[in-house]
């Protein structure tokens, strides 16, 4: 879909506006103020007919649009997404988390003459939003068909499992806010095949290779239509624990079989038949939505792409200015149920004519630094290059339900700096200055959701000319 052409509007506030908005160290113009005859004229006369400094306010609002981003990789990502929701504008989405399992190949197994007890699978529940806990909550596992290689995953990919066969399921109330610690009974017929196996020293239990052959992995799935969704930590807390004893013991000894260091990724199958986003289709695409309306969803990965080009073309009108302050504003966004609260932040990331992310000479991914903090730098042909060691974003704030954050380090860059200009993505994650040997990534975590309105996205720039 083409991109229709923004346009730049820009608002002049009235006096008492721009007096309640300036910085402290202007009121000084206060008494000048008043007898401008146009308020866009706003300055103190330091020498008539000679030099004036004028303070001003700009509001550009700023066109908008929603991305599927292309390339969405969910592998081991430390979470596996579990269960769904339903709305009206983001259709029905659902999460299935897909896992290898693993065992200690070094450590002792039950002996032939151990007695079997019971099995459970738990799930590490690290988060939950949704909406109705006063109501159960129902998650299955399945025992996959099909292995997951050593590749990447894609939330779009998915692999094949008996939809029939539950391996074990359950059903809860959730406590929205906490950990939560999820126990399963597991299916007799699974219980009663790893426990023979493991105490006739069965081939599957050789190495994890064979156990993999046996044994391919999990998906793990709930249903949308309970309006509820996990994020469940892999690792030790997530998997089978087969419990068994020996004659003349009077406590359980425990097997574990679960998902510590074992990929995994999560898919996502969303359905936005008769919604106002169903024309979204192609990934990597902007799309100019109808309605008053636009959002993202995580998990999914529809994220909301800025058009910067008001903003680039108002900054080629200008001549001799500072900038005093520059906001960017997002908000307030749609009303939201009490546990499906909007992402606590958005990272600014620049966005490629491609509609993917801007990466650098060096292949990092480029976004909005932290106010006070250069964005270009040098490369070692002394060319400028945009720095990326330190990212800021728009933060949420739950009283006014907007996203806001200063963006005049950014902008000065744009001007005198001759940095890249590019679009911008509101990309729902924690800056991070940090890139460690696992960078995960909260905008595949979750299905966290938000909707705000087209009009609702501007950048206010207060600046000072001189003349």
């Amino acid at each position: 879909m083409k991109k229709k052409t923004s346009f730049l509007k820009v608002i002049t506030t009235s006096t008492r506006t721009w007096l309640a908005n300036v910085p402290v160290f202007l009121f000084a113009v206060l008494s000048f103020a008043s007898a401008c005859s146009d308020p866009s004229e706003i300055g103190l006369v330091l020498d008539p007919g000679s030099n004036q400094i004028g303070v001003f306010y700009e509001e550009i609002p700023l066109s908008s649009y929603m991305v599927l981003a292309d390339s969405f990789n969910t592998t081991s990502e430390g979470r596996l997404l579990v269960g769904g929701d339903q709305s009206d504008y983001f259709g029905s989405t659902q999460a299935i988390g897909y896992s290898r399992l693993s065992f200690n190949p070094t450590g002792v197994p039950p002996q032939e003459d151990a007695i079997f007890d019971s099995a459970v699978f738990t799930m590490n529940v690290i988060n939950v939003i949704g909406e109705d806990f006063d109501e159960e909550k129902s998650f299955r596992v399945h025992r996959l068909t099909e292995p997951i290689l050593d590749t990447a995953y894609y939330n779009f990919n998915h692999l094949a499992f008996d939809e029939e066969e539950v391996i074990a399921s359950g059903s809860f109330l959730l406590q929205p806010d906490t950990v939560n610690q999820l126990r399963m009974d597991v299916a007799p017929e699974l219980s009663s095949e790893f426990f023979e196996k493991l105490t006739t020293n069965d081939p599957a239990f050789d190495d994890i290779f064979a156990f993999r052959e046996y044994f391919p992995g999990i998906a793990v799935t709930g249903d949308p239509e309970q309006n509820a969704s996990l994020s469940v930590g892999v690792g030790s807390g997530t998997g089978f624990i087969l419990y068994y004893h020996y004659e003349g013991d009077t406590v359980s000894l425990t097997y574990p079989i679960n998902t510590i260091q074992s990929r995994h990724f999560n898919g996502i199958i969303s359905d936005r038949q008769n919604t106002p986003i169903a024309d979204i289709q192609e990934r990597g695409v902007a799309y100019d939505v109808p309605g008053p309306l636009l959002g993202g969803k995580s998990g999914l990965g529809l994220m909301v792409k800025l058009d910067m080009n008001p903003l680039h073309e108002f900054l080629d009108t200008l001549e001799n200015i500072t900038f005093n302050q520059i906001m960017l504003e997002v908000g307030p966004v749609e009303e939201y149920p009490e546990f499906m609260r909007p992402f606590s932040t958005f990272v600014m990331y620049f966005a490629t004519e491609n509609n993917t992310i801007y990466r650098r000479f060096d292949g990092a991914e480029v976004a909005v630094q932290a106010e006070g903090q250069g964005h270009t730098g040098l490369d070692a042909e002394g060319n400028v290059v945009p720095t990326t060691n330190n990212q800021t974003g728009l933060a949420f704030n739950t009283e006014n339900r907007s996203y806001a954050n200063q963006v005049t380090s950014y902008v000065n860059a744009l001007y005198r700096s001759g940095l890249v200009r590019t679009d911008l993505f509101l990309y729902p994650n924690t800056p991070s200055t940090e890139r460690g040997p696992v960078n995960f990534d909260s905008f595949k975590r979750s299905l966290r959701e938000y909707r705000v309105n087209k009009d609702a996205i501007k950048l206010k720039v207060y600046y000072t000319r001189v003349r």
